[in-house]
């Protein structure tokens, strides 16, 4: 998908990426009884865990009213932080996907992942007031605002 493409030649600083298998999914799919969307299953498994510290910079210097995205997680550490961390204690059922500069998560709603779509809404939950905003309608709209600063 060319709006990945962009991102990823414009924004990823990672020498290593962790790409997701097919496995890999599958197993998430099992552990957390989601399905993906398809755009983000594209993105996890050709890309992966990309990192994107930049981002933050173009934002403050431009002060561009858009939430900083910095890492964007494995499928393990997806299924851990859903488990055992901070999604699992929140009161909004998420499914986390990427991290901000501060800690903050860029996620799913569980309720939105019961069936098999093209594409998902996307939420950033703020851990310092608690809250959880819809930003996007889809994964790739997500990505594409990134695209465009």
């Amino acid at each position: 998908m060319e709006i990945f493409n962009k991102f990823i030649t414009r924004f990823d600083k990672n020498d290593d990426l962790e790409k997701a298998s097919v496995s890999d999914i599958e197993k998430l799919k099992k552990e957390l009884r989601i399905n993906i969307p398809n755009d983000f299953e594209l993105f996890l498994t050709k890309y992966g865990n990309v990192y994107t510290p930049d981002i933050l910079d173009i934002i403050v210097d431009n002060e561009i009213d858009l939430y900083d995205v910095q890492e964007f997680w494995t499928t393990e550490r997806i299924i851990y932080d859903k488990q055992n961390e901070w999604t699992a204690q929140l009161s909004t059922d998420l499914i986390p996907f990427a991290s901000d500069s501060m800690g903050n998560i860029f996620a799913f709603l569980t309720s939105d992942l019961k069936e098999k779509k093209e594409s998902s809404a996307v939420y950033f939950f703020d851990h310092d007031f608690d809250t959880v905003e819809k930003l996007t309608d889809s994964f790739s709209e997500w990505i594409d605002n990134y695209n465009r600063i």
